[in-house]
C-alpha cells in the first residue's frame, strides 16, 4: 500500500474462540483491547462488543473494522482466513 500500512494473514480453526484461546495469551484482559481492520477471505466469524452484547457476523467477502473491546469466536466447520491490516505507526 501507498501508505505504508502492512497486512497479515490470520488463520482460526474451527473450535477458535477468542475466550480459550487468545484472551489467557494476553494477560486475560476482560476484552480484546486492540482495533482490527481487514477482509475475510474465508469462513465465518462471529465477533461480540462486550458492553452491549451486539454481535456481527463476518464471512467470505466481508471487509470489517472492529473496535476495541470484542471477543470472538469462530461459527461452524470452516476455518477463518483473514487478511488484517495494520496502519504505519503500528509496525515494528
Amino acid at each position: 500500500m501507498v501508505d505504508g500500512s502492512t497486512g497479515m494473514r490470520a488463520i482460526f480453526e474451527p473450535g477458535w474462540t477468542w475466550e480459550a484461546d487468545e484472551k489467557p495469551l494476553l494477560g486475560s484482559p476482560d476484552s480484546c483491547p486492540m482495533r482490527h481492520t481487514g477482509y475475510c477471505m474465508s469462513g465465518k466469524l462471529v465477533v461480540r462488543m462486550i458492553d452491549t452484547g451486539i454481535e456481527t457476523h463476518l464471512s467470505t467477502g466481508d471487509f470489517f473494522e472492529i473496535p476495541p473491546g470484542h471477543d470472538a469466536y469462530v461459527e461452524g466447520a470452516e476455518r477463518v482466513e483473514l487478511i488484517l491490516f495494520a496502519p504505519p505507526e503500528h509496525q515494528h
